[in-house]
Formats: structure tokens, sequence, C-alpha cells
């Protein structure tokens, strides 16, 4: 389609159009933090087999492709999730205090050291980074084009609003230099964001969309209601509607939102601060090995608060395992009143902020939050675990969005010619095939959600306790040679799914 007859607001990438064969890699949800309330993303022998594989496939189809894309979803660093905010005594939606952007920027630089090192010189390197780049820098070598384009999701907006952040994201994680950016990156994504392609750090895009590999990439946080937010001239019923977003620099999805901002910045504090109240009111009192091993368990489930979907499900987990322990063990009751008198604290502040209620989608504010404020005063242990799987399960309504509303297949872009609609966001990964009356041929279109390179803690069959495992997906997508004489485009995901003892630890 010709520019004029695209879709209001729809910026193609520019991608190298004389190049026939071309390769594109996504993955999504790599969460990427500072480690000080827990590590997200996968560990080093993950990072290490995945790039080593995906190079091996690469390389084995470098004699006659031209172009690599290689495609972050979003969430790749996650700047919400850190005890820093705690420990400057700041929200992370309080960006106009004087200590935000130094937060930003110590998160960001610990980020860096955590996870862009060579595990071979830093213990305790995910090495995501590290790996990501040499790869990028040997494929370089043997492809004309290899280009990393990092999409925003909704745990690393704040790189939208802290340039200084962007730098350290483009510069020391993907190993770009400002001059290696080219004018085509920079004016798809000002044509796309609104803003300036002279800006020496561009804003992180907010989809990808290319008609050669017949595919669309975007977080998926935009039909989230509680990871999006109303402006002026948009709220979450509208839907899709880039047009509208570019006029105020996609602000519904970089200003600080319910569910990201507010409920991940205190679920962070309270992971902090209980920790630290383990460590001040507990440790230095315990009298006997029982009471050490209770301490030492309820601090590794503090540790691994980040590993549930959603967050309020680990919540649930940690009250019901305070009180087990409070019920067996009667030398474990300063560690009960530390623990759930942080909660207490957590859930006070949290419903006293007036950005919750500003910021939270109709059902929480009219419904859920005045009922939780309502019942949370008794103090009663039970009635807690409820008001938490209450919200666990409010939670997971998100993303109910109907295919035709999402913007591979809507109809006034199926001219386009996308087949293949990507997300991340919910981090469970599916995938659905679809089928429209129109364009006649072909009539193939898939959804394919990445779900989340990670670490997760799941429940064992009947609920009979828990268990860790690491999961991860990458969708690979070759595009057709126009210059051969049967059509050669065809996409494969790589799921991993691993468990073994460095898992099992505890």
């Amino acid at each position: 389609m010709t520019e004029s007859r695209l879709p209001p607001g729809l910026v193609l990438w520019p991608g190298t159009e004389s190049i026939f064969q071309r390769i594109g890699v996504l993955i999504s949800d790599i969460h990427c933090t500072d480690c000080t309330v827990g590590n997200q993303t996968a560990d080093e022998t993950d990072w290490k087999s995945f790039f080593g594989e995906l190079e091996l496939r690469l390389d084995a189809s470098a004699t006659d492709v031209s172009e690599v894309v290689l495609i972050l979803n979003g969430d790749v660093v996650d700047l919400l999730r850190s005890g820093k905010w705690a420990a400057a005594n700041i929200y992370p939606w309080q960006r106009d205090d004087p200590s935000f952007r130094k937060t930003i920027l110590d998160i960001m630089h610990d980020i860096v050291d955590r996870h862009a090192s060579d595990p071979a010189k830093t213990s305790g390197s995910s090495g995501f980074f590290h790996y990501l780049q040499k790869m990028v820098e040997r494929l370089k070598q043997k492809t004309p084009h290899v280009t990393v384009i990092p999409i925003v999701g909704n745990h690393d907006k704040e790189l939208q609003v802290v340039p200084e952040a962007r730098e350290i994201y483009y510069r020391q994680c993907l190993g770009l230099a400002a001059d290696g950016l080219g004018a085509g990156y920079r004016e798809w994504v000002a044509g796309q964001m609104g803003s300036d392609p002279a800006d020496p750090w561009p804003l992180l895009p907010f989809y990808f969309a290319d008609p050669g590999l017949r595919l669309f990439a975007t977080h998926g946080q935009w039909r989230d209601n509680t990871n999006s937010r109303s402006t002026s001239r948009w709220k979450f019923r509208h839907g899709w509607q880039p047009q509208v977003w570019r006029l105020e620099q996609y602000r519904a999805f970089s200003d600080p939102c319910f569910g990201d901002t507010i409920a991940s910045g205190l679920l962070s504090g309270f992971i902090w601060n209980a920790t630290r109240a383990i460590e001040r009111e507990v440790i230095p009192f315990a009298i006997n090995r029982s009471a050490n091993d209770g301490i030492e368990h309820i601090r590794n489930v503090l540790r691994e608060m980040d590993l549930y979907r959603p967050a309020s499900r680990a919540v649930v987990r940690l009250l019901e395992e305070i009180g087990k322990l409070d019920r067996k063990d009667a030398n474990t009751p300063r560690l009960y009143k530390a623990v759930v008198d942080q909660y207490r604290l957590s859930l006070r502040s949290w419903l006293d902020q007036p950005e919750t209620f500003h910021t939270a989608p109709p059902l929480f504010r009219i419904v859920l939050l005045p009922v939780i404020s309502l019942l949370s005063r008794p103090h009663w242990a039970w009635l807690d675990t409820l008001l938490m799987r209450w919200m666990a399960k409010a939670s997971d309504r998100q993303g109910d969005t109907p295919y035709d509303k999402l913007p591979a297949f809507r109809a006034d872009y199926r001219p386009c010619g996308f087949h293949l609609h990507a997300e991340g966001h919910t981090h469970f990964a599916m995938e659905a095939d679809l089928r429209y009356s129109t364009p006649q041929q072909p009539r193939n279109y898939t959804y394919v959600n990445l779900g989340a390179w990670r670490n997760r803690i799941v429940q064992k069959f009947g609920n009979k306790g828990y268990r860790r495992r690491s999961t991860g997906r990458a969708l690979v997508v070759r595009n057709a040679d126009s210059g051969s004489a049967e059509s050669d485009y065809r996409f494969t995901l790589r799921d991993v799914t691993s468990w073994g003892d460095r898992l099992d630890r505890w």
C-alpha cells in the first residue's frame, strides 16, 4: 500500500525494501531488574544456550539472508521492581520529586552491572545483554543488515521520560551508539511517536509493522485497562488509535498507570520493607533452629514474590505461609508480626495514595477499592488473604479484546498484508489461528503471545506445593523470496521450559 492509502496513524517499518530474504526474531518480557527485590529474568545458562542456538540457526541462513531484525517486544528492562524506590522514600509515579531521576539512573546502572556484564568476569550477571551484543556483532560480519528494535512495554516506560536512562539503555544494554542509529530508524520512530527525529536517543517505538514479514508486533498493554491511562483524547474503550496517541506522544502508555507503576511500586516497597523488618526485628531474637528455618523460608518467599503472575498471588502465598508457621511453631511470633505489620502498612499506604484511585479502572475504583478499604481495617488474617485472592482474580481480567479488533486483523489493516500479530505482556504463551473472508487469498491469520523469559513459581498438581521452572519463547519469521517460483514464507515458535537442581534450591 502507498503511504497515502495506509490506515490513519500507521507507520510502516522502512527496512530494506529491495531485499527479498529477511528474518525477524521476536522475544518479549525479559524483565531485567536491579535484583534488589528479587531477580525476575532467566538465568545465565538459559541466555547462553538461547543466543548460541539462535546464532547457529541464523548462521545456517547467512548465505541467502540479507537482513535480520531482532525485535525486543517490551519489558526488557524493569524499572519498577526495585527496592531503591522504598530506600529513597519515593514512589515511581512521583516524577516531579527531585529524587525520581536519580533513582531511575541508579536502577539502570545496576541493571547494566547485573545483565550486561560478561558472566565469566562478573559473578551473578545473567549475561542477557552481553550475549545479545556478542551475537549481533558476529552476525554483522556475515549479514549485510542487522537491526535491533526495542519496543516499549509498561515496565520500562520510564525510559520514555528520562532521556539519560534511555541513553544508558541504547548504549550500554543494546550496544548502540547515537551515530549508529540510522536516519531510517530515527524517522520511523519520530513518525510513529510524534517525537523529534533529531533526538540523539529516540523514544522507544510502540509497535513494529512490516508487510514484507507480514508481521505486526506490539507489547500489548494498550488492551489492558489497568496498564493504560485515559487522556483528554483517548479512553480505553476506544481501542487501537495510533493517530490519536501520536498527537500526545503516547502519553496513555508512558504516564503512571494503576497496574504497573502504582501496584508494582508498592509491591516492591513491601518486599523491601518486610525484608528490612525481618533483619531488624526478628533475626536478632531468633532462639533456636526451627525459628531460623522459618525465618529463612519466609525470606526466600519474599525474594521470589516477583515470580508469580499476577503479583497479588505472591501476597496470597506469603500470608498463607506466614500463617502456617505461626500456628505450627511458637517460636515465630515476631516473624509473623513483622511481615503482617508491613503488609498492612503497605496496603494502607496503597489505599491512601490519591494516585491509586485516580488511575484505577472503574471496576477497581467503584467497587473493589472501597471494599478493600473497609474490610482491611479489622486486621483479621483470614480476611487479609481473602482480599488478596479477590485482587488476584480481578487482575486476571485483561486482554479480552476481540481478535478482529487487534491491529493486524482489522479490516482496514488487512490490505497491508499482515498475517501475524505478536504480543507479550500477559506472560502466558499462546497462539490462535484465525480466518477472515477478505482478502480472499491467503486466508490464514495467526495471533501469537510470546509469554515471558523468566523463572516462574507454579503450583504442583492438585495444588500440593510449589515448583520453580524456567520458561521462554522466541518467534522466528522468514519472509517469502519474491524472486523464487515458490513462496518460502514461514514462522516458527521456539519454546523452552526447564527444571533442575539449580531451580530446586529450596
